[in-house]
Order: structure tokens, then C-alpha cells, then sequence
């Protein structure tokens, strides 16, 4: 923006003098004007310089009053030509300076022309040095990527540039960054902007990013006088977080590339940051699988666990009904799940989405996203600290392990932890050694089973978690009680020492029972 008194300066060598409002040369200059009649039109912006003579106007009064309008109006200087006004009216000086609104006389016989030839020429000079300070900037700011220097400093550069406060969001909404200048307070800044993303948690949340753009904007521009605008750093469809820049009066003038430079540093970094996540993640994936297959040599079953591992306690797997949604449903979930915690692996293993994360999702959250997706099951660890391979290992056993039990317990979401008994059976099935007594102590009935295509097992199973009913154990083996009571004589044949109906032999094949299952 060209200022009043470099154009003052220029225009001296045509005998265009300042003569009333000095105090105000320092004010820019955004356009130049000619305006002969007396019209007050909504086209006089502001940081204008109106030329005049002032010809057309009634007596001094009518020219004060309107020049009264013009400083309404916020424009930067006034220029009255010598044509139709020879003698500037002390009326108007006075105003002028009281208002510090710069006056100049011009000549009789000159021409507006060279006004704005000079104000031109200074307009390309001052392009030419913002020109050379953004590229400069823009330099500056992909060197930064380059360096890794980080995105506080690329905050940090746009907003010196701009000399206005902003802040930088990632997809999750948590604050990266803030610069501010000294018009405004670094902590109070932050907690506004905590207040706001805080009040709007909810919808933004749920919301697109289109959304979450203009939530955002309205937020803060209610809670200040000041306007803000909130952008997202967007590749293709994927957000990778959001620049908010408090619009405090800077000039226009090649803001906008400056804004642009600003956000395309900020996209290379994010993606820079992003393709070395996904490689790190895609490690780490290979490692989980090879725990999870138990084909870890016994060289790394020992070493340690990278930290970032260590940091996912929590562990979901998705099941789908049908095998031909997975890619969908993956979608659904890493869209879902990812934009609430982006500190987390999601992938598919073994037609089953899994994904490991650092802290729990809301139930009430899950519980959405299943019924949004249907004929899915959710089955969840518990959130024990993760120290060695084997606690990743028996993790995941404790999410399938709650998948096995959806079907009994009719519920598409099952929590390792709200699973009762079945947890220390878990725990004891675990010991290889309590199988194998399992299996020794049940060895007869699944003998007789194999031999002779027999169902000994099942029907002791259900028999005893039925306490006794013939009636409800034909009604789940779907067969006549007379089959039932059959083949519980068959079982006491093999069984000959051993009453059901004794409180320690009950438990010990009931245990067993469920220890081979």
C-alpha cells in the first residue's frame, strides 16, 4: 500500500502541496478517485485519495459537509484542484486537521494525469518489493519442509509475514501450533481457541470438513470483533488439519499468495510426515502380523517392542458377515475411528479389520459405527499396559475370543473385560498344560466321538450348562429328550466313579468342557 507521504514527495515536483491534516501521512493510499459532483455514493471505499474541484458544490458549507462524509467514509487524503477552487476555506483546514486528514492544492493548470502516473509508478514499486519478500518467504518456507524444521516454524514464518495471529489444527482438531505478534497475548489466544474447538467439540466431530470449516469460521469471528478464516490443508479428499488466520486489518495486497505458500508448506510437510508414518506403520503392521501368526524367531521374541507399540494398549477386531463388504467397511472404519485418534494402526488381516490403538474409543461411538455399518461384530481387549510380544499376542486371542461370543450372547459389540467367567476360563486355557488335562480327563468321550460319529461331548457340555434339564438340552441339541437320556447313559458307561450331580465332579467337567471348546 502506497502511503500519503511517499506520494507526497512525488507530487511536490509538480507544486502539489500539502496544506492542512499532516499528522495524517502516514496513512496508505489503496486507490485514487476524481469526484466533481456532490453525490455520496456506497463506491467511495475506504484509504481512498479523492481529487476535486469542488465546482460543482454550493458555498463553503456545502464542501464541508461533504468532506465530513468522506472522513465517514475513512478515506486517506484529499486533493483539491486550483480550477474551481482557488482558496482553500479555513473551515476546511481546521477540519482537516483535526481529523488528520491530509489536503493538497493542485496547481491550475495540471492535469490529474501525472497524480496518477506517480501513484502508479510508486504501486508497481511497492508489488515489486512484496513480490520479492513473499518469493523470498516461499523460499524460506520449503527449505523448512526440506530441513524438517517442523511445523512451528512454518507457522511461525507465515505469521511474521502476515503480522496476524494463526493457528494450526491437525485432522483431529488438536491444537499443532500458535503465533501471535505482541497486539495480542500468546496464552490467551491459545485458551480461546481451546474454548471455542471445545464448545463446538460435538458438531465438529461430526461434521465434514466443509463443515468444520465454516463451524469454525462463525465460532470465532462471534467470540472477537475480528474476522477469521479457517482453511483446510487438503490433499484430494484426505483433510491433514486446518490454518486459522485471525484477519486483523493487513493489507490485501498479496496476502492471498502468502496464504497459499503458507498452506502448500504446510500440505508438503503433513504429507512428508505422513508417506514416513505410513512406512513406519507399514513395519509395524508386518511385526504385529508376525506376532499375531506366532512366527516371530525366537532371536526378536525377546528384544523389545517399539515404543510407539507399547503406547496402543487397546486392541478391536471387526468381523463382517459378509466377506465382499471388508473393503467398504475398512473404509467406513478408518474414516470413522481415524478422525477421532489418529495415534492409532488400522488394517486388514485375515478378512477382519484390526485396529490397535492408544486410547479407548466411546462404547456409545462403537455402538454407532456398527449399526451404521451392520452385520459387523466388534470384539475388544483389555487395556492392560503392553510390555512384551506376548502381551500383543494375547490381545488379540482376547478380542477373537469375544467374536466367538457374540453369536451366544446376541450382541454385536463385547467387551474382554465385561465378559465375566469366561475371562479367568480364558486365562486358565491359556496354560497348555491345564489343555492337556482337559483333554485327558474328556479323552474317552472324544475317543467314543471320533469312533463312532457320536455328539458324547456337545451333549455332556450342553447337559451341564443346562443343570440337568433334559427338556431344555433336547430343545438346543434340537433332538428328542429319550436321545438325550440315551446317550447320558452311554456317558456314564464310560464314566462309571463319576456323578454329575457332585459339586467337584460337576465344576471339574465343566471347566474341561470348556477349556477344549
Amino acid at each position: 500500500m502506497v502511503s500519503v507521504e511517499q506520494l507526497a514527495c512525488r507530487l511536490e515536483k509538480y507544486g502539489i502541496l500539502l496544506v492542512g491534516g499532516e499528522k495524517g501521512k502516514g496513512r496508505g493510499i489503496d486507490y485514487i478517485n476524481i469526484q466533481e459532483l456532490p453525490l455520496r455514493s456506497e463506491r467511495v471505499h475506504p484509504f481512498g485519495f479523492i481529487l476535486t474541484t469542488f465546482a460543482a458544490f454550493e458555498g463553503e458549507q456545502g464542501i464541508v459537509s461533504h468532506v465530513e462524509w468522506l472522513i465517514s467514509r475513512k478515506i486517506s487524503a484529499l486533493g483539491i484542484h486550483a480550477a474551481g477552487c482557488a482558496v482553500v476555506p479555513e473551515s476546511l483546514l481546521e477540519l482537516s486537521n483535526t481529523h488528520s486528514l491530509p489536503i493538497f492544492t493542485i496547481p491550475v493548470d495540471l492535469s490529474y494525469k501525472e497524480i496518477f502516473k506517480e501513484f502508479n509508478e510508486l504501486l508497481l514499486g511497492e508489488n515489486d518489493a512484496l513480490r520479492v519478500q513473499i518469493e523470498e518467504m516461499n523460499l524460506q518456507l520449503l527449505e523448512a519442509v526440506a530441513q524438517d524444521k517442523g511445523v512451528s516454524y512454518i507457522v511461525a514464518t507465515l505469521g511474521k509475514y502476515l503480522a496476524s495471529p494463526i493457528v494450526f489444527l491437525d485432522q483431529s482438531l488438536n491444537i499443532v501450533s500458535i503465533w501471535t505478534n505482541n497486539t495480542y497475548n500468546r496464552e490467551e489466544y491459545s485458551l480461546t481457541v481451546k474454548a471455542v474447538l471445545e464448545q463446538e467439540k460435538e458438531s465438529l466431530y461430526k461434521g465434514k470438513y466443509m463443515e468444520v470449516e465454516k463451524v469454525l469460521t462463525e465460532s470465532f469471528s462471534t467470540q472477537h470483533d475480528l474476522a477469521f478464516s479457517v482453511l483446510p490443508i487438503m490433499e484430494h479428499t484426505e483433510n491433514h488439519g486446518f490454518l486459522i488466520i485471525c484477519n486483523n486489518g493487513v493489507e490485501e495486497l498479496m496476502v492471498n499468495s502468502a496464504i497459499q505458500y503458507g498452506r502448500t508448506a504446510l500440505l508438503l510437510d503433513a504429507v512428508k510426515r505422513k508417506s514416513l508414518e505410513r512406512f513406519l506403520k507399514n513395519q509395524e503392521i508386518r511385526t504385529l502380523e508376525a506376532i499375531i501368526e506366532n512366527k516371530r524367531r525366537e532371536s526378536s521374541r525377546s528384544s523389545s517392542l517399539s515404543s510407539s507399540l507399547k503406547k496402543m494398549p487397546y486392541l478391536y477386531v471387526f468381523r463382517f458377515d459378509n466377506e465382499d463388504l471388508i473393503n467398504y467397511g475398512f473404509t467406513v472404519i478408518y474414516d470413522k475411528l481415524g478422525g477421532i485418534n489418529s495415534d492409532n494402526i488400522i488394517w486388514i488381516y485375515e478378512q477382519e479389520v484390526i485396529c490397535l490403538t492408544s486410547i479407548p474409543y466411546e462404547i456409545q461411538h462403537l455402538k454407532e459405527l456398527l449399526s451404521a455399518l451392520q452385520g459387523v461384530q466388534c470384539g475388544v481387549s483389555d487395556g492392560r499396559p503392553i510390555k512384551v510380544e506376548a502381551d500383543l499376542s494375547l490381545k488379540y486371542k482376547q478380542a477373537k475370543r469375544c467374536l466367538e461370543l457374540t453369536d451366544q450372547w446376541n450382541s454385536n459389540l463385547i467387551l474382554f473385560q465385561n465378559i465375566g467367567v469366561e475371562r479367568f476360563l480364558f486365562l486358565i486355557k491359556e496354560e497348555s498344560s491345564m489343555q492337556e488335562a482337559a483333554r485327558g480327563l474328556l479323552k474317552p468321550l472324544l475317543e467314543f466321538d471320533e469312533c463312532n460319529h457320536a455328539e458324547l461331548t456337545k451333549t455332556l457340555d450342553v447337559y451341564l450348562k443346562n443343570f440337568f434339564s433334559l427338556k431344555k438340552s433336547a430343545e438346543e441339541l434340537f433332538v428328542h429328550r429319550n436321545t438325550v437320556s440315551y446317550r447320558l447313559e452311554k456317558i456314564q458307561d464310560l464314566y462309571p466313579d463319576i456323578s454329575f450331580e457332585n459339586q467337584n465332579h460337576y465344576l471339574l467337567f465343566a471347566i474341561a468342557l470348556r477349556l477344549i471348546d
